[in-house]
């Protein structure tokens, strides 16, 4: 089954809606105009005091690759860090980015204190010692 290729439009809207549920984000779409700059990213804004830029491009595309333009100017924007730069194809992406995605979180049998899980919630049963109740690690990772 052939995948569906998700439109560029489409695409740059989800990731503003996702960038948009998260306190402190300003995030615009640049749209290109007689006075914009060519090759300049598709999204930008700032968070927590830095400025952003972010170049979206298709999910699931091969054929949607960063122009040499677009990386020029994603190179003119981040000359000695000045601005956070990155190119995303999903709300993932863009969160990674800008330093917000968080990873899973890691779960501790309370039990044997041997067994440890990764997902967003814990197993139901310790697999080396059965028990039924397990511990939220808390991790310093943003």
């Amino acid at each position: 089954m052939k995948q569906q290729v998700v439109s560029e439009k489409s695409q740059v809207n989800r990731i503003m809606a996702k960038l948009r549920t998260i306190r402190g984000i300003v995030v615009r779409k640049r749209h290109g105009t007689a006075m914009g700059v060519a090759g300049d990213p598709d999204l930008y804004g700032s968070y927590r005091g830095r400025h952003f830029e972010i170049e979206v491009k298709r999910p699931n595309d091969p054929r949607a690759v960063l122009t040499k333009l677009q990386a020029e100017r994603l190179r003119e924007w981040n000359v000695d860090g000045n601005a956070i730069v990155g190119v995303a194809r999903t709300s993932e992406e863009a969160l990674a980015i800008l330093g917000l995605l968080k990873p899973d979180p890691f779960w501790l049998c309370s039990g044997c204190r041997q067994y440890r899980w990764q997902g967003d919630d814990p197993p139901a049963r310790c697999p080396k010692c059965g028990h039924l109740h397990f511990e939220r690690e808390e991790s310093d990772v943003r």
